[in-house]
C-alpha cells in the first residue's frame, strides 16, 4: 500500500526522540546522527517523489471510476448496485457526505443490503469527524489527505 511504504520509510516520533537523546548526552556521535540523517533523507526523499507518483495515478484512475459509476447510476436508476459503486467511489475520493446519500439511494432500493450499507455510512461519519478536526486543527490538501489515508489503513 502506497501509506505503509511512506510510513515504513519516515522515522517515527520515537525513533526522532531516540536520535536527538543520543546526540545531546553523546557530543562525539551527534555528528554522525546528523550525517546518517541527510543521507537517508536523501534517499527518503526519492521514494517519496514515486510514492507521491503513485498515488497521484491512482486519484486520476480513482477520478474516472467515479465519473463512470456516476454515470452507471443515470443509465440504471433502479440499481442499488450501480447507486453502490458510486458511493464506494466517493468514498475513496473522501466525498463521505456526498456517499452516504448514494448508499441512501442503494439502500432504498435494496433493503437486504442494510447491514453492510449501514456500516459503510457509519465509517463515513467517523472519517468525515476525523477530517473536520483535522480541517480545524490547519491541515489541509496533500497532508489532509495523507492523514485521512493514515487513518483509514
Amino acid at each position: 500500500s502506497l501509506v505503509k511504504d511512506l510510513t515504513d520509510t519516515v522515522p517515527s516520533a520515537s525513533t526522532m526522540k531516540i536520535l536527538y537523546q543520543t546526540a545531546s548526552s553523546n557530543p562525539e556521535l551527534s555528528a554522525s546522527i546528523f550525517q546518517r540523517l541527510a543521507g537517508d533523507s536523501k534517499v527518503n526523499q526519492g521514494k517519496f517523489r514515486q510514492i507521491r507518483y503513485r498515488h497521484d495515478m491512482h486519484e486520476f484512475a480513482l477520478l474516472h471510476a467515479t465519473q463512470d459509476s456516476l454515470q452507471a447510476t443515470k443509465l440504471l436508476p433502479q440499481s442499488a448496485n450501480a447507486w453502490y459503486i458510486a458511493g464506494e467511489c466517493l468514498a475513496e475520493l473522501r466525498k463521505l457526505n456526498e456517499s452516504n446519500q448514494y448508499y441512501v439511494r442503494a439502500l432504498a432500493l435494496d433493503p437486504s443490503m442494510k447491514d453492510v450499507l449501514t456500516g459503510l455510512m457509519e465509517k463515513n461519519k467517523l472519517s468525515q469527524e476525523f477530517m473536520d478536526v483535522a480541517r480545524a486543527s490547519g491541515f489541509s490538501g496533500d497532508t489532509l489527505r495523507l492523514a485521512v489515508d493514515v487513518a483509514a489503513s
